[in-house]
């Protein structure tokens, strides 16, 4: 409230300053010309600086801080040229008539006008006019190179999931932890679902948030602050994240993707479980628990403790045992890696 209250008095003072200095008002009343001019101008003045007051906190606040910060800049640019026509219009007016109160009137209003609606004209640009230094590094996706120091966001997804609880426990997951509010809303309506399966997954997040407000090693706080005018709880928590200066961990693919076109932060917990899941190179020996029949002929299938799925060939008749073997080759897709291994020391047996 400090700055717009000095701002509104800077501009009341100014012009009530310029218009006595013009006289641009005429005797009212009892009141002198002086007198006139100088009420009428700071009043003016007064109520200039309150529009542009509302037209900030309406307009190019939020067009800040909803990421189409291009927009504004468009609008100075085209307000700024509007401007100087207005000034140029201003001038030949000046010369061509005798000076008056109407003619400066004319002119404030062919200037202000000009400015105005070039601003209009440049919001309404669907690119931009001007490309400031390093804009195109921001345009691009990015991620900060120190995440660890700073706080987290996290979202839904990543709190149903479960793991944020062990991350936080062992301190791979550094800073304060923010638990926005309407994440916390959007949770509750989850754990309330009509459905058995997401009600499961509800009542279970809001359990492992329990245990993490209990945990005194985790820095954990609930941030009251909602954005009634976004609908999307995604927007909010880039907004929030914005704000904060802080780094959003989720493990929601569509939300990672717009995050870092945005410039957010991202911790994706499925990418670090990918990243610390063990290395084999082939010839490696493994113990493997075979406990079902594979896709192909004579495959069996069993599974590391982190999910990693092994394709044995040759070990279908193995199925209900744990045997030794080689590791062929691996492959990674998007659902993770699989591992194609061998019974160790056995040929490769083709019946049925």
């Amino acid at each position: 409230m400090l700055i717009p209250g000095v701002f509104v008095a800077v501009l009341l003072v100014l012009g009530g300053a310029v218009s006595y200095s013009y006289r641009i008002f005429p005797p009212v009343g009892g009141w002198s010309a002086s007198t006139s001019s100088a009420f009428f101008g700071a009043l003016g003045g007064a109520v200039f600086a309150g529009l542009a007051c509302v037209a900030w906190r309406r307009l190019i606040r939020p067009a800040l801080q909803e990421g189409r910060g291009v927009k504004v800049v468009n609008a100075l640019v085209v307000g700024l040229a509007g401007a100087l026509f207005g000034a140029v219009f201003c001038a030949a007016l000046g010369f061509l008539l005798p000076p008056s109160v109407g003619v400066r009137i004319a002119q404030g209003t062919l200037l202000a006008g000009g400015a105005l609606a070039g601003m209009g004209v440049g919001l309404s640009l669907p690119c931009a006019l001007l490309r400031l230094a390093g804009a195109e590094s921001a345009e691009a996706p990015r991620s900060p190179k120190r995440l660890e120091g700073r706080a987290k966001v996290i979202d839904t997804s990543v709190i149903i999931d479960g793991r944020i609880g062990d991350l936080a426990s062992t301190g791979f997951l550094e800073g304060e932890i923010l638990i926005p509010e309407f994440v916390l809303a959007e949770l509750q309506n989850v754990a309330d679902s009509s459905d058995a399966l997401r009600r499961r997954k509800g009542r279970r997040g809001l359990e492992i948030l329990r245990g993490l407000m209990e945990n005194d090693a985790v820095n954990i706080r609930v941030v009251r602050r909602d954005y009634p005018t976004i609908a999307e709880v995604d927007r909010k928590l880039i907004r929030l994240a914005h704000e904060e200066n802080a780094v959003l961990v989720t493990t929601d693919y569509n939300l990672n993707r717009v995050a870092q076109v945005e410039g957010i932060g991202i911790l994706n917990v499925n990418e670090l479980a990918n990243a610390v899941r063990p290395r084999f190179v082939p010839g490696e020996p493994i113990d493997v628990e075979v406990i079902d029949r594979g896709a192909e002929i004579n495959q069996g299938v069993g599974y590391l403790d982190d999910g990693t799925m092994i394709v044995v060939e040759n070990g279908r008749r193995h199925i209900g045992r744990t045997i030794k073997a080689t590791v062929k080759s691996t492959l990674q897709t998007e659902a993770g890696r699989m591992l194609f291994v061998e019974p160790a020391n056995e040929a490769v047996r083709w019946d049925r």
